[in-house]
């Protein structure tokens, strides 16, 4: 019987993208990559540390992050620089396409398991809302707005 690990993967290139957000918030080491990953993703992505340290060294080299002075020499710290800013910039202007193509995805899924679209966007929901206290309430009303748009196709 296949695992459900053998269908799920990121889409390609998110780690890097991923990265280079997270490192142009504050300094951070491969740790810090796979903690926050799994918070946001509550433990369901998992990239292996080999991925994530051969796209630190990958983003290092291009010159997209660069290694800082940590109180801890023996931990790798990376923050982003212009160049990486510039290619996250460039990501986050065709975002609203890579979302909508995530979301024909899930509408796909949604036929071919045959669950309800509008159960799917509230487990979506349940999933962000967990990584973000912050936006909780305003982020209720966006994906309440958002059901009520899929029920009514």
């Amino acid at each position: 019987m296949l695992k459900s690990a053998e269908f799920l993967s990121a889409p390609r290139g998110l780690l890097k993208v991923f990265i280079l957000k997270a490192a142009s918030k504050m300094p951070v080491s491969g740790i810090d990559i796979s903690d926050q990953i799994n918070l946001y993703t509550n433990n369901e992505w998992r990239p292996s540390p080999g991925s994530i340290y051969f796209i630190l060294n990958e983003l290092s080299s291009k010159g997209m992050i660069s290694e800082v002075i940590s109180p801890d020499a023996s931990v790798k710290r990376y923050i982003t620089t212009n160049k990486g800013m510039a290619i996250l910039s460039s990501f986050i202007k065709v975002a609203d396409q890579v979302l909508k193509r995530q979301f024909i995805f899930i509408s796909v899924m949604a036929q071919v398991t045959e669950k309800d679209l509008a159960k799917i966007f509230t487990e979506l929901a349940d999933l962000i809302l967990a990584s973000n206290k912050e936006k909780e309430e305003k982020l209720k009303l966006m994906i309440s707005q958002l059901i009520q748009k899929v029920r009514e196709i």
